[in-house]
């Protein structure tokens, strides 16, 4: 399977068996082809806590709506509307909603394991931290976590980032959350933005990755050509796209188009992009043009 959607208007929450006061809507996973990242929607009733657990993959968080505390490597933060954190593979961590309850955007990565006796969760006891307030990117005592807000985002260009710069992916802006630097190996989170009015040329040309990647959508919406084929996505929805299947995107509305994006695995430091239409351009048997 090459791609998947997950719909807005489709979308089905369940409660998560074990963990009272949690629900979940699961908008990619193993049953949709993916094989290196599971992405959620979580919602924690005010007062509720996920308890203390050690987790065989990263499991970050984007919080959406709500108050609630973090707590992990020996550090409690309070957490609000934009903040963000990772877990890496086997560190004891916790989340609790606050009285607003508290609504966060997840990826796990890897996947979580589906073979007969794997475990996805073990508990663990409860660790005292420092408390640390709100995340904080300016104060070096803090660890794995992050915050975005408005003023974060840069003005719309060409993209230059890890993995690939140059022309073929233009109007765009991109603000880097879940990455190495963090502290997480086997996925990058961050939010990108194309500006208005982009259209064919002036936005993503149609490329293709050796990794997998979503887009959720949180404004706007794009025009894609999907593994061939004509999608249309608005606010809230998500594509998701396998290793090599192909994709590009133009905004053809008048506000920008902005989503979170994953790449699962982290994606090389060079040839992170490929794009067929450059590849088809070469001559034969190596002459000059």
């Amino acid at each position: 399977m090459a791609y998947h959607i997950s719909r807005a208007a489709e979308r089905e929450w369940v409660d998560v068996k074990d963990v009272p006061g949690l629900r979940q809507a699961l908008m990619v996973g193993e049953i949709h082809g993916s094989h290196h990242m599971e992405i959620s929607l979580y919602e924690l009733a005010p007062g509720a806590t996920l308890g203390w657990n050690r987790c065989p993959f990263e499991e970050s968080w984007f919080v959406t709506a709500g108050n609630g505390r973090a707590a992990l490597a020996g550090l409690e933060y309070d957490l609000g509307e934009g903040d963000y954190g990772v877990a890496p593979v086997g560190l004891a961590h916790s989340l609790s909603a606050g009285d607003q309850g508290l609504s966060w955007f997840s990826v796990r990565a890897p996947k979580p394991p589906s073979f007969d006796g794997a475990r996805s969760r073990i508990s663990t006891q409860p660790l005292s931290g420092e408390y640390m307030g709100q995340p904080s990117e300016t104060d070096p005592r803090h660890r794995y976590v992050g915050h975005f807000s408005e003023s974060d985002v840069a003005p719309h260009g060409d993209l230059a980032m890890p993995g690939y710069h140059g022309p073929n992916i233009k109007n765009i802006s991109i603000r880097m959350m879940v990455d190495q630097l963090l502290g997480a190996q086997h996925h990058t989170t961050f939010i990108a933005s194309i500006a208005p009015r982009s259209g064919p040329g002036k936005a993503a040309k149609v490329h293709y990755h050796p990794f997998e990647e979503i887009y959720y959508f949180i404004g706007g919406g794009m025009r894609g050509w999907i593994d061939g084929n004509e999608e249309v996505t608005e606010t809230g929805d998500l594509v998701w796209v396998s290793t090599d299947g192909t994709h590009g995107f133009v905004n053809e509305r008048n506000e920008p188009a902005r989503w979170i994006e994953v790449q699962s695995p982290v994606p090389p430091t060079s040839d992170a992009f490929f794009f067929p239409d450059d590849w088809r351009a070469l001559p034969e048997n190596g002459s000059m043009r």
